[in-house]
């Protein structure tokens, strides 16, 4: 299902709907959603946080947790060799499902790309594998899928 575009008001201070209606951002943080979950698990606790009236879902394609390395629960990684440029489409198909579930339950995804760690170490453990070429380009691609 494809929701409504967002977009920032006039103002620049909220967020709303193209056609200039207000949008309340009442978001739960289900970080790791993409990289933790089972889809029965998944789809559990989105149908929660719908239920509950959550508008968003924020959560992370690069899970904090040694999401680079650990396999998700399909037996995937994000990218093959920490090369953000050279996606592994498996893993993919799950956050594009993730997201199309939460969006048929009229939510949206707050997407974040990647967990600051794997820019920065200062932010975690890493390893860091973007660098301002690859984040750029990791970033349109993400920008085009999603």
């Amino acid at each position: 299902m494809k929701l409504p575009k967002l977009q920032i008001s006039p103002n620049r201070r909220m967020f709303c709907y193209e056609d200039g209606t207000p949008f309340f951002y009442f978001a739960d943080t289900g970080w790791e959603i993409f990289h933790r979950t089972t889809w029965e698990e998944a789809q559990l606790y989105l149908k929660d946080r719908a239920d509950k009236g959550f508008r968003v879902i924020q959560a992370v394609a690069l899970a904090e947790l040694d999401g680079l390395h650990t396999l998700n629960c399909f037996v995937d990684l994000p990218f093959e060799e920490d090369n953000p440029l050279r996606p592994v489409e498996k893993y993919w198909q799950y956050v594009d499902k993730v997201v199309d579930f939460a969006n048929r339950l009229g939510m949206y995804i707050g997407f974040l790309p990647t967990w600051g760690d794997k820019w920065n170490r200062m932010w975690g453990v890493g390893p860091e594998i973007f660098n301002e070429d690859n984040a750029r380009k990791y970033g349109r691609w993400l920008g085009q899928r999603y």
